[in-house]
Parts: C-alpha cells; structure tokens; sequence
C-alpha cells in the first residue's frame, strides 16, 4: 500500500472543494464596532450548518498545515486506523 497515493488523493480532494469560509465577525479590520449579537438556532439544518462550518474550518488548517510541511501524522495513528479497515 503506497501512503504517497493516499497522500496525493486526499490533497486533490482538498484542493477540489469550493467552498472556503466566510469572513467571521470581528475579522474585518478597522471596524471598531461591537460584533453583532449571536442568535442560536437549534433545528437541525442549523447544527448540521453548524458541523460544515466546523469541519470546513478544521479542513483549512490541515491544508495550511500541509502546505507549510508541518502537518505531522502519528505512525500508531495511520497503524490503528489500517488495522481497523481491515478488521471491517
């Protein structure tokens, strides 16, 4: 099993992905005005929004991350993650 192909894989689906996170509250600079109030949303389509938005926002940090090299994966990691596909 070659992790370079696994590796090249999942960076084309990273880079295929269009979406990319709107501007956060307070990210615009020179806006001295409060952030505006935060209104909660407990239907499911929001927490659904809500685990996009927080998966997206992991997703750009690991691709900073492996663009910068510093993306470290542990080997017990990849090791326990190959043994529990096949295990099924």
């Amino acid at each position: 099993m070659k992790i370079d192909d696994r590796v090249s894989n999942y960076m084309a689906l990273l880079n295929s992905e269009t979406d990319k996170p709107a501007v956060k509250p307070g990210d615009v600079s020179g806006s001295h005005t409060a952030p505006p109030a935060v209104e909660v949303d407990l239907s499911s389509a929001a927490v659904q929004r809500a685990e996009d938005d927080a998966r997206r926002d992991r997703l750009n940090i690991i691709r900073q991350q492996l663009a910068e090299g510093s993306y470290n994966i542990s080997g017990k990691d990849v090791a326990d993650k190959m043994l529990n596909v096949l295990k099924g």
